[in-house]
């Protein structure tokens, strides 16, 4: 059903003169068209053969005694409306037409239009009213205004607008939502007195005999058809057909005229008039199966006829009774005609007894039905009495009105707590845990008595759905959840982050590829001097990860409580050719899809980042970097990271050309040595690739120890080692090394040991350790495992001793070594791998929860053993498996412990706050002679005064588990130990505390949280333990690494021969300097599509917003002689394929940023980077339009002081924002845009808006609003369109402006 429910009398209210004699012709019965079909005796016409419509109901309506139908209106429910004479309006129900709702809308004054909202109600018209009332008769709203007198007709536009025009020349656009005017438009004398709307037109007919068309937008007539001579009776429209019934004006007198006029709308143009036998005065379009019209006339006379074919014969009468045809309505579905007489009746005429009113009706809320009361039988002795309706009795008491001393509540003494209880009970936080002794149920106490047959022990079956499905036990905590980015037509600009984080710590967003390290970065930021080394580092490389991450730490430290991006960090990371073929850079898929073990990648990438950030800070790796020895550290990894089934860097790539020169010509000497024929000496000539695999085979227990920026120095010795020759080597390497030697270096040295007494000593310097689990399993039969500690698990994998089969030069061959480590120095910062990826090492640390759980429960009888605990895999497997007999057995078997782990791993629920802690806060690491000590120490027990040099105390800095999802493959958290330092920077406070980083989600935790793991559904990864005080052992200090020479820097020019200079740089006296303004404009192009869908509704989702990178970047001066001249214009070179250069919008051609072809000022991003962020650190104001995007693209924060947008100085709350273009035709009188964007010429216009602005403000803040106020009103009338022939009303008004 349309929403437009027409005006059935459009000249209620008014006096029509028609001639006496046409008068008397009409209303007389017996002067009907000869084919208007017969009468029977009884009053009713008699079908004519074919007819379609028939009648099926005529009665009086209510209030149809006194007043007249003066409008119907089919509703979008099986509903049908009218309204009479006297205000009262009725609706029915179905083709019964069963009475609905009837209720008085006005006390005086007739209805003259109806027209349905689709959930809200009915709205009804009067002379000087309108009212919207639900569909069973409450008022939702009365409208009245001055302006509303004699109103003829009203018109829905959209479910919250609409148009109501009367004998007069205003029409009031009503808004039907707040019930306020929006606006009032003129329209020529005589006013409206019928609407009617399509797709481009407003079209109103008048008491004048005219049709005007009107621009749905503005209410201007855009063409007008001079259709009756007389007045307008009626018309209708359907596609680009419009057709009119009127009369025509003859001597002074109204004559009905006997056609139909018509005319085309597209072509606007007339066409042949349609002659008819009856005197139209309604007609509305029936299009069924073509565009049919029915006709009425006055007396109740129709036809259903072809719109372009010729009139028909067919005719039908409605019995009015000497009444006149005051309404007419058409059902949606073409098969309901209905009529209102001035008599008060209401006629339906239908094709059938069952029709419908809609083709797709919505449903109507009809009245419960009265349930009958039951009949109860005197023999009946089942039903309760209290069926039978009973009133209270006058006087006297019903038995059950119980005394006041019976209905008081008493409590039940609750059930005696059990000694057991009581004896194993601990206290914690004020609370008391104990275990359940499995006498009763959980949470319940059993008052009544076991029947006999119950089984024991729990059903295998969960009492709620829920666990059929999916595990009930694994409902992962909300602030531990993924938290998806819901995207709107403004992307993410008002999508609440501060939801998610109520710190001042900023947080990092996931809309991008690779953001799987979010959590590690958190982790280095919060390492104090790992941040201050990194802020102050910057080098000439353009894909330098330590200055990326210098970058990004800047923005983490000015953000308050905002988030940052990563975007150009993990830009330089996605090109670097390492990263990619150790399968760190993912594609966008991915991550989402859960392809990838996250908790591996980590890992992994945490070992890149500690060698990539040492080779980027150390100079004298710098100076050593050759391309030949790149190319073979990239086979090295590869091969190393396939061996090892985790991708990790090797020695042999990071050794110096030198060192491997040396240990060649030593390896020689040792074969010249041990040779003692010629066959020997040839074998040792054919054995040299031997030789470099055996040292491979040696290594590769190194790497898998998490060897990651090492720096060996091998000694071959025959009879001994000597170390102390390499102290000094060893200090001056230590104080020239790189930033992550100097916090992370822990170096050692390995020793290989031979049957026949050779030994290889290597030393290097490692910087992750990757922890090795001891097997705990108990020696015996039938043994329970051992606990082991965490401290002994990080002693037993600094020192590790194995054995493995190495070469051995002495014997030319290879042979069983025994290697053993020894831990030379002590890092600051303590990187740990858990490495639990392997399922024995996961079963480690469920063994060890579990019997630290039973340890405090008191349940600890299967964990005591008196033998000592086994720090080397030295348990081999039985021979004879399951089927071994041997009592007392050394050997291990499979049977030991499987049936002691089947019942008790299962009970691990580690996310109960009352679990134990397998991972310490706090360790003193002593060092002396070679000799390591490891201890648990409290992070809250003081250090001692005079500590011991051998000794270090270190808290645990901060953890990162993988968040297992079984819907995805889930996403990685970091608990942080936030210390005074971020916490005075940020807070404003001194204190430390525990926070989750959850991505862009940030809370505060208990310490404890950090260390407790639901091996489940999070699982550790990485474990950091920082020194104590560690701050007293560096410089702090930040200095700013970016001088005022970047703006001056050609080195970074990637075409200096063919580029084509476009600004003029700044001289000696024009640098800039805090507070000066410079104009600022930035273009972009798209590096993937925007991934979006498409609802049911129509409306479309966006999945993914469109990738975009920053292409040219320019800065214009903002005072001084040269004022508007650009002084940086640079185009920056992409290494990553473009999907769209947006060329209309951004100005940028595909050959603008090829290195090879391109004549622009082609740079890198990191150069303009630097340009940038030298500005922001000076203090200077940046003004351009729109730089929210682009500072968010360019990736730089840039505080609120001191950015001045020309979108913001221009826009009134709540209103839309106003484009660049526009703001410049309609201020500055100038046509930019006109084919391409740019940057120049927008940055230029941006900062003469803003100079514009400040002249108007000198007349104070009022001036500024009302002439932005004038602003929307003129754009909303030219619908923001930029027209050429303008009204000079207007110009002179902006003209008055300027």
């Amino acid at each position: 059903m349309d929403y437009n429910q027409m005006p059935m009398n459009p000249y209620a209210g008014q006096e029509l003169q028609v001639d006496a004699s046409q008068g008397a012709r009409m209303m007389e019965p017996n002067m009907m068209n000869p084919y208007a079909p017969q009468m029977f005796p009884g009053g009713e016409a008699s079908p004519l053969p074919n007819q379609e419509y028939k009648q099926l109901h005529s009665f009086m309506v209510d209030g149809g005694d006194r007043f007249g139908v003066s409008c119907l209106c089919f509703d979008s429910q099986e509903l049908l409306w009218m309204g009479n004479q006297g205000g009262h309006v009725t609706s029915y129900y179905g083709p019964s037409l069963q009475k609905y709702t009837s209720f008085q809308i006005h006390q005086n004054e007739d209805v003259r239009q109806m027209a349905p909202l689709k959930d809200r109600g009915i709205l009804s018209l009067t002379q000087s009213s309108l009212r919207l009332s639900i569909r069973r008769g409450l008022s939702q709203f009365t409208f009245q205004s001055p302006d509303m007198h004699d109103m003829q007709c009203m018109l829905v536009t959209s479910p919250t607008s609409l148009l109501i025009g009367g004998h007069h020349t205003k029409v009031i656009d009503l808004d039907l939502t707040t019930v306020t005017e929006r606006q009032k438009f003129e329209v020529a004398d005589p006013g409206c007195a019928i609407l009617r709307h399509t797709n481009k037109y407003i079209c109103a007919g008048d008491t004048s005999g005219k049709v005007t068309l009107y621009d749905p937008n503005s209410m201007k007539a855009e063409h007008v058809f001079d259709a009756h001579s007389g007045t307008l009776s009626d018309f209708d429209i359907h596609g680009n057909l419009l057709v009119t019934c009127g009369f025509s004006s003859r001597v002074g007198n109204l004559t009905p005229d006997r056609y139909l006029k018509m005319y085309d709308i597209r072509m606007m143009r007339s066409m042949s008039p349609l002659q008819l036998i009856i005197d139209p005065t309604f007609l509305r379009f029936v299009p069924t199966y073509s565009s049919r019209l029915a006709v009425v006339s006055q007396v109740g006379q129709f036809q259903v006829i072809e719109a372009t074919g010729t009139a028909s014969l067919v005719m039908y009468q409605v019995q009015c009774h000497n009444s006149i045809i005051m309404s007419f309505d058409v059902a949606a579905t073409c098969q309901a005609l209905a009529f209102g007489d001035s008599g008060g009746y209401l006629h339906l005429f239908a094709t059938d007894e069952n029709v419908t009113f809609n083709p797709f009706h919505e449903d109507t809320d009809l009245a419960d039905p009265v349930e009958p009361s039951q009949n109860i039988h005197i023999h009946d002795f089942s039903t309760p009495y209290a069926m039978v309706p009973m009133s209270y009795p006058g006087t006297g008491k019903l038995l059950s009105d119980w005394p006041d001393y019976l209905c008081e509540k008493v409590y039940r003494k609750p059930k005696q707590i059990d000694s057991e209880i009581l004896r194993t009970m601990k206290v914690y936080h004020n609370v008391g845990y104990a275990p359940n002794p499995g006498k009763e149920r959980r949470n319940q106490i059993p008052y009544m008595k076991t029947t006999e047959g119950t089984t024991k022990g729990k059903s295998n079956i969960p009492e709620s759905p829920l666990g059929r499905g999916d595990d009930p036990f694994m409902a992962i905590p909300k602030r531990f959840r993924k938290v998806d980015l819901k995207y709107s037509k403004l992307g993410l600009e008002d999508f609440d982050f501060r939801h998610y984080n109520k710190t001042h710590f900023a947080g990092l967003e996931i809309h991008i590829p690779n953001v799987y390290c979010n959590s590690m970065l958190q982790i280095f930021y919060f390492i104090e001097p790992l941040r201050v080394k990194l802020l102050s580092h910057l080098c000439d490389r353009e894909f330098c990860l330590s200055c990326e991450l210098g970058f990004l730490f800047h923005m983490l430290d000015k953000q308050k409580g905002q988030t940052s991006q990563a975007s150009n960090f993990l830009r330089a990371f996605r090109t670097l050719p390492e990263a990619a073929a150790l399968g760190l850079v993912l594609a966008e898929n991915e991550e989402v899809a859960g392809r990838v073990n996250l908790g591996r990648l980590i890992q992994s990438w945490q070992r890149f980042m500690h060698q990539q950030i040492h080779s980027e800070t150390s100079p004298k790796a710098v100076m050593e970097i050759k391309p030949e020895v790149a190319e073979g550290e990239k086979e090295e990894i590869v091969t190393e990271g396939a061996t090892a089934d985790v991708p990790q860097p090797t020695e042999e790539a990071e050794k110096p050309v030198e060192e491997k020169t040396e240990k060649e010509k030593e390896v020689k000497k040792e074969e010249t040595k041990s040779s003692k024929s010629k066959k020997k000496k040839k074998k040792g000539k054919k054995d040299k690739k031997e030789e470099k695999e055996a040292k491979k085979a040696a290594a590769a227990p190194e790497a898998v120890q998490g060897s990651v920026t090492e720096q060996p120095a091998e000694k071959t010795e025959g009879e001994g080692t000597e170390t102390a020759a390499e102290s000094p080597r060893e200090e001056k390497e230590k104080k020239d090394g790189s930033v992550v030697n100097d916090i992370f270096g822990l170096d050692t040295v390995t020793t290989l040991r031979c049957r026949c007494g050779q030994e290889n000593t290597r030393q290097n310097t490692t910087t992750l350790v990757n922890l090795n689990y001891p097997d705990c399993s108990g020696q015996g039969l039938n043994k329970g495992p051992v606990p082991v500690s965490f401290v002994q698990v990080l002693e037993h994998s600094l020192t590790l001793e194995q054995n493995t089969q190495a070469w051995c030069n002495h014997c030319a061959k290879y042979q069983q070594h025994q290697q053993s480590k020894e831990v030379l120095t002590l890092p600051d910062v303590l990187a740990l791998n858990c490495q639990l990826e392997n399922p024995r090492d996961l079963e480690f640390w469920k063994i060890q929860l579990m019997l630290l759980k039973q340890k405090d429960e008191g349940e600890n009888a299967s964990s005591t053993s008196s033998s000592p605990i086994p720090l080397q895999s030295t348990a081999v497997m039985c021979r004879y498996g399951r089927k071994c007999t041997k009592k007392g057995c050394r050997f291990r078997h499979e049977q030991d412990n499987s049936s002691w782990l089947q019942d008790d791993i299962m009970k691990i629920h580690t996310d109960d706050e009352n679990d134990p802690v397998w991972i310490p806060f706090g360790l003193k690491v002593q060092l002396e002679n070679g000799k390591l000590k490891i201890e648990e120490f409290s992070d809250d027990e003081p250090m001692p005064d005079n500590p011991d040099p051998n000794t270090k105390y270190y808290e645990l800095h901060g953890t990162v588990s993988h968040i297992k999802d079984s819907k995805g493959g889930g996403h990685l958290v970091s608990h942080i130990k936030v210390g005074e330092t971020f916490h005075q920077r940020k807070e404003g406070v001194t204190t430390t505390q525990f926070y989750l980083f959850n991505d862009f989600s940030i809370s505060d935790v208990e310490k404890e949280e950090a260390v407790r793991f639901n091996l489940e559904w999070r699982v550790p990864c990485t474990l950091y333990f920082i020194r104590r005080n560690i701050k007293q052992f560096y410089d702090i200090t930040v200095v700013n690494p970016i001088t005022r020479s970047v703006l001056s820097d050609e080195s970074t020019l990637i075409n200096p021969k063919r580029r084509k200079l476009t600004f003029t740089p700044f001289t000696e006296e024009e640098y800039p300097k805090e507070g000066d303004i410079i104009g600022l404009d930035a273009e972009f192009v798209s590096l993937n599509q925007e991934e979006s869908e498409l609802r049911s509704d129509g409306t479309r989702s966006t999945l993914r917003p469109s990738h975009m990178s920053v292409a040219r970047i320019t800065c214009i001066r903002g005072q001084g002689e040269n004022l508007g001249e650009p002084f940086i214009d640079d185009y920056i070179c992409s290494h990553e394929q473009v999907v769209d250069y947006l060329t209309q919008y951004s100005g940028i051609k595909p050959g603008d940023l090829d290195p090879t072809v391109s004549n622009r000022h082609l740079t890198t991003l990191k150069a303009t980077y630097q340009k940038i962020r030298y500005l922001v650190d000076i203090g200077v104001i940046f003004v351009g339009h729109g730089l929210k995007k682009d500072f968010r693209v360019i990736n730089i924060h840039v505080p609120k002081d001191q950015i001045i947008d020309t979108v913001e100085l221009f826009h009134l709350p709540r209103q839309r924002m106003i484009s660049l273009k526009f703001l410049a035709w309609y201020f500055l009188k100038i046509n930019i845009q006109s084919v391409t964007h740019d940057s120049v010429e927008d940055a230029r216009t941006a900062l003469q808006l803003y100079l514009k602005y400040q002249e108007v403000s000198k007349d104070g803040m009022d001036k500024v609003r009302k002439v932005i106020k004038e602003m929307y009103e003129f754009g909303r009338k030219n619908q923001w369109k930029i027209s050429e022939d303008i009204e000079e009303a207007t110009e002179d008004s902006a003209i008055a402006f300027l």
